[in-house]
Parts: structure tokens; C-alpha cells; sequence
């Protein structure tokens, strides 16, 4: 076989190997303090996923805003050299 079928079959390996472990660490009642470690990430992700997004959103509406300024700018100067000439 070549060695992009053989890659391919690598990385499914793998995934199996992480899936089988993620169960295995859901599952295993011994891991309590996975839970508490996991509720602690979440709660901590969530206020800078929110920040992030929404920092997102405002840089995509002050470049709309730009946008929409130019184009007014741009509509003005055209008329404008419309009723002079």
C-alpha cells in the first residue's frame, strides 16, 4: 500500500484509540474529579468564548459601517459632479 493509505489508516486508528478513551474516562466512576475539572474549564471557557464572539460581531459591523460611509461619500460626490455639469 502506499503511504497515503496508510496515513489514512493511522489517523482512524488514532481516533478510535481517543474515542475508546474519552468513554472509557466518562464512563469510569473513579474519575470524579474529572467531572469538577470539566464543569471548572466550562464555566471558565464560556465568558471569553462570549467576549470573543462578540468582539467578532462588532468589528464585522463597524467594517459594514465603513463600508456603508464610503459608499455614501462615493453617491455624493457623483451627484454632485451631475449638477454641475
Amino acid at each position: 500500500m502506499t503511504k497515503k493509505k496508510m496515513k489514512g489508516y493511522g489517523e482512524i486508528l488514532l481516533g478510535l484509540v481517543l474515542v475508546i478513551l474519552g468513554i472509557g474516562m466518562l464512563v469510569i466512576p473513579q474519575v470524579d474529579f474529572f467531572w469538577e475539572a470539566l464543569k471548572t474549564v466550562i464555566l471558565g471557557f464560556i465568558p471569553i468564548f462570549v467576549l470573543l464572539v462578540g468582539a467578532v460581531f462588532l468589528m464585522i459591523g463597524v467594517s459594514d459601517m465603513r463600508e456603508k460611509g464610503e459608499e455614501i461619500e462615493e453617491m455624493e460626490v457623483e451627484s454632485e459632479k451631475g449638477e454641475s455639469d
